[in-house]
């Protein structure tokens, strides 16, 4: 039965130490780098969160000041009702203190025609009375008589007319306090909707503001979301790479392949092993036989297509003689996962693998990792 070559494995240990030597810290460095990805999304956490205070108090501050501002606004609302109110009593007072002025005005001046008409039609008959009267006694009472009763008329119209000269006057006052209360109730109901007005804007404002704010909060709870996703996800990712340590499956491996095993384990043996190795049909897949990550995958002399997989805590597995292997050098794998076909084994006279388990740089009894049966 043919063996790899025992001159060939100083030259293959070296290859393998020199690929192997940096591996260790690759692993390491993996495993960091989640951390620090990790360390780096819970800072960004911590910051977004201050970001959600800072404007969850930033929101609370302008609803206190709109809420300020709502109480000017019923204040400035109220004030203005009642102004409107009294203004609206004000105008009716000026309509109807205009609507006496103008009945006043019409009664002085139907008052004075009477007394004009009176006197045009009376005093002619009682300047010829008194002409008539110097011819007896009697026509000369009469005449007295006449003069007394027409003085009497005239000054009862007169003092009708002063009277309505008075009221007239005091209307007039009236009506110039009522337009003067009414000219300052405009003015201090046109400042009261101005300032309402103004009051209306600063809300507007305010309630621009707290939209903004809400829009930034949620924005920031999107990130605080996305945030805690990427941390579980890389939480996530460390446990399963504490959850897949090697160290714990010893008798759990899969086995790269299902076959003949025509070499056995005997690094002590004549001439000695390393590995295992398998009898397989033409084109039987060979699988990695835990998780891990591609670190070598080329032409050994000896050895054929040769993939070393890494599987961290400084364990490895070897594969040789592949007919094909696909998976690039840096590639993570799954356990199970095809990682190549067999190829010519000379040792099973055909299709077959060779199949190595090293921690650090000392071999071990693959039989005692694979699972039984």
């Amino acid at each position: 039965m043919n063996r790899p070559s025992s001159r060939l494995k100083p030259r293959f240990f070296a290859i393998i130490l020199m690929l192997l030597g940096g591996l260790v810290f690759t692993a390491t460095l993996g495993l960091a780098s989640l951390e620090e990805e990790m360390a780096a999304k819970n800072k960004q956490l911590a910051e977004r969160k201050k970001v959600i205070q800072s404007l969850t108090e930033k929101e609370r501050s302008l609803h206190k000041d709109l809420a300020k501002l709502e109480g000017s606004v019923k204040q400035a609302a109220a004030s203005l009702q009642k102004l409107e109110d009294e203004l609206a009593v004000l105008k009716k007072e000026q309509a109807e203190g205009a609507s006496r002025l103008d009945a006043l005005l019409k009664e002085r001046e139907k008052t004075t025609g009477r007394l004009q008409e009176l006197m045009r039609t009376l005093w002619p008959i009682y300047l010829t009375a008194k002409e008539e009267g110097f011819a007896s006694a009697e026509r000369w009472a009469e005449a007295n008589r006449r003069e007394a009763w027409l003085t009497a008329l005239y000054g009862e119209a007169q003092s009708l007319r002063e009277d309505i000269e008075r009221q007239s006057q005091i209307v007039a006052d009236q009506q110039s306090v009522l337009d003067q209360n009414a000219d300052q109730a405009e003015a201090q109901l046109n400042k009261i909707k101005a300032s309402r007005a103004e009051l209306e804007k600063k809300r507007t404002q305010y309630e621009r503001q707290i939209a903004e704010v809400r829009v930034k909060k949620k924005e920031s709870e999107k990130e605080i979301q996305n945030l805690m996703g990427s941390i579980a996800g890389i939480r996530h990712k460390i446990s399963l790479q504490s959850s897949k340590k090697i160290s714990k499956l010893q008798g759990k491996l899969s086995w790269p392949a299902k076959g003949k095993r025509v070499v056995s384990f005997a690094p002590d043996g004549n001439p000695p092993s390393n590995g295992i190795g398998l009898a397989l049909s033409a084109g039987t897949p060979v699988r990695s036989v835990s998780w891990g990550k591609v670190v070598h995958n080329d032409q050994l002399r000896g050895f054929g297509q040769v993939v070393i997989v890494f599987h961290g805590e400084d364990y490895y597995s070897l594969y040789a003689f592949l007919s094909d292997a696909p998976i690039p050098v840096g590639r993570e794998v799954e356990r199970g996962q095809q990682i190549g076909v067999c190829g010519f084994y000379p040792a099973a006279k055909g299709e077959g693998l060779y199949f190595e388990l090293r921690y650090r740089q000392k071999v071990i009894n693959p039989l005692k990792w694979l699972q039984s049966g």
